[in-house]
């Protein structure tokens, strides 16, 4: 019989296909009682076990490559963190030799406990990590399970559309590679890592489709239309030749823009927009090039420290921030500093201890001034690079004008080194600072005086101003862009940046989401920067509104009561 049903739209585009359907994994515990004489194998099966899940990680962490390849990395690499830590292996081992339980029986029991203290805490980030320990568990229990053998070849995904709670991104990117088309899941956010993913690759996505996993049967035919959120189990003749069509039309669409000369981005009224886009390897920086993007708005640097021993010695970081600059050819490179804290395991040097909460602990440019000989051969690679070309040096994380100031004097500092060097360095490097946590929001305008320029990192603030975790499901309705709490702190450092006569941009989520487009105009943005993929859809949009008219809502939204409102305003804007 045919159904619909409704979800969020996570990643939009139109997919017909065979549903394969995956539920939660059950682990299926070995309970006959373990022998004394078999405490040493059992113990010796478990760590074989380990062994092959750490290995499964390293090999999937070195395949993963392209503009993916930072996500998906930080998430192996969290759950390779998981493996190593003595609070779940030791514990395991223990329950083998003290309770005389078989592996299996020893890691259910463990992953239990420490699952049920996840549950316990209030805090939304630390609680959605169980997640990860649930995904580790489900690979150690499966080695556990094939006893040294090699683990099945997953069928291929080719004409399928994945029906499940939810998928790990490293997961979702490997079966793309074999031809999923699409993807549904009961929980999940728009926000997610998942989300984020799943739009890099283009890859319909509905969340939040509640009653998909007790609907939909293995093998029926979906048509998922993420342009809505709508899901149609079993489609009838309409369903199909309405899908028919609007795949023709997105088609015609596709052509249409290849065909384009890609242009400056201008509003319908004559106003020039930059739009930047956020990378973090030569493979986006190519992609930004075919796509006319005005410059890389962030230059995600984390890339050159992950994934290996031994730290980059300034010379790596050096030819890596000049061949960035050099590829976008006289377009300006803005090069973020490091952004890492301890809830990323990143292994080598940079190793750090886990902290109670690390999305308010050492991360960001609080890591790097407690870190200054790490921060002195980035800023020193940076500033030689600086001489290839248009560049700017950002600060993450900041919270105070103190911040600024003393890595403002550490730049100094290090520009009359490399020069004393002989290293040609530019005459002129800005230095802008990250608007993401409500502190730096508040005092933005005292930032501001002495920055160069800012840029709003728009998921962290949502994130901190609304306390609710974008990855986590079960506060995915919390973490909305459009509250009028965001919305008027995001209007207070637009304006005191313009005070100011400071450049901005927004360089999260948003951005690159065409649905916010006029609202960010209407704030009174100029500049974008986003995923390449976003390019075109954003210029499109653009080119249909007057900022003219839009700015003049601006108040309207500002005094918008709550989200039902605001929604109500944002979708009258489309025809501003």
């Amino acid at each position: 019989m045919r159904t619909e049903l409704e979800g969020s739209i996570a990643a939009k585009g139109l997919a017909l296909g065979s549903a394969r359907v995956v539920y939660s994994a059950k682990i299926d515990v070995e309970t006959e009682p373990l022998p004394s004489a078999g405490i040493p194998n059992e113990v010796k099966r478990f760590e074989g076990a380990l062994k092959t899940a750490r290995a499964e990680l390293a090999s999937l962490s070195e395949r993963v490559s392209g503009a993916l390849a930072r996500d998906l990395s930080e998430i192996i690499d969290a759950h390779a963190m998981i493996l190593d830590d003595p609070e779940f292996t030791d514990a395991v081992v223990a329950l083998i030799r003290r309770d005389q339980l078989r592996a299996t029986a020893a890691l259910k029991r463990q992953r239990d406990l420490l699952a049920e203290a996840f549950d316990a805490i209030d805090d939304p980030y630390l609680r959605a990590r169980r997640d990860d320990l649930d995904h580790v568990v489900s690979r150690v229990y499966a080695a556990l399970a094939r006893g040294g053998a090699e683990p099945e070849r997953k069928p291929s995904a080719e004409g399928q559309i994945l029906v499940c709670d939810t998928v790990a991104p490293a997961e979702l990117a490997q079966l793309a590679e074999t031809g999923l088309r699409g993807l549904v899941c009961t929980a999940s956010s728009p926000y997610s890592h998942t989300a984020i993913v799943a739009r890099g690759l283009r890859l319909p996505f509905a969340c939040g489709v509640k009653h998909a996993l007790s609907v939909v049967h293995e093998g029926d035919v979906i048509l998922l239309d993420a342009d809505h959120g709508r899901i149609v189990v079993r489609p009838d003749n309409i369903d199909q030749a309405r899908f028919r069509t609007l795949q023709k039309e997105a088609e015609r669409l596709r052509r249409q823009r290849a065909r384009i000369k890609v242009t400056d981005a201008h509003t319908r009224d004559g106003v020039s927009i930059k739009l930047h886009v956020n990378a973090e390897n030569p493979d986006v920086i190519a992609a930004a090039r075919r796509a006319g993007a005005d410059g890389v708005g962030l230059f995600r640097t984390e890339f050159l420290f992950m994934k290996r021993r031994e730290l980059p010695s300034e010379d790596e970081q050096f030819r890596a921030y000049r061949d960035a600059i050099v590829a976008m050819a006289g377009r300006p490179v803005t090069l973020r500093t490091l952004d890492l804290g301890a809830d990323k395991a990143i292994g080598g040097p940079l190793e750090m201890a886990l902290e109670e909460n690390p999305a308010l602990g050492l991360r960001g440019i609080r890591h790097s001034l407690a870190h200054r000989d790490i921060f002195i051969a980035q800023l020193r690679a940076m500033l030689r690079a600086s001489a290839y070309g248009p560049m700017r040096i950002l600060l993450p994380m900041v919270s105070s004008v103190e911040e600024v100031r003393e890595a403002r004097a550490l730049i100094e500092l290090c520009s009359d080194e490399v020069r004393r060097a002989r290293h040609p360095v530019a005459d002129e490097v800005p230095l802008g600072a990250m608007i993401e946590v409500p502190a730096a929001a508040l005092v933005s305008a005292d930032i501001a005086r002495h920055a160069d320029f800012l840029a709003i990192g728009s998921n962290d603030l949502a994130q901190y101003v609304l306390a609710a975790d974008r990855n986590n499901a079960a506060v995915a309705s919390n973490y909305d862009p459009l509250h009028p709490a965001f919305l008027r702190l995001l209007f207070l450092v637009l304006d005191n940046a313009r005070q100011a006569k400071r450049p901005i941009s927004v360089c999260g989520e948003i951005a690159g989401d065409p649905y916010y487009t006029p609202l960010l105009l209407a704030l009174g943005l100029s500049e974008f920067s986003m995923h390449p993929s976003a390019l075109a859809d954003v210029r499109e949009v653009l080119a249909t509104l007057s900022r003219k008219s839009l700015k003049a809502r601006a108040p309207r939204l500002l005094h918008a009561p709550d989200r039902a409102a605001l929604a109500e305003i944002v979708s009258s804007m489309t025809t501003a």
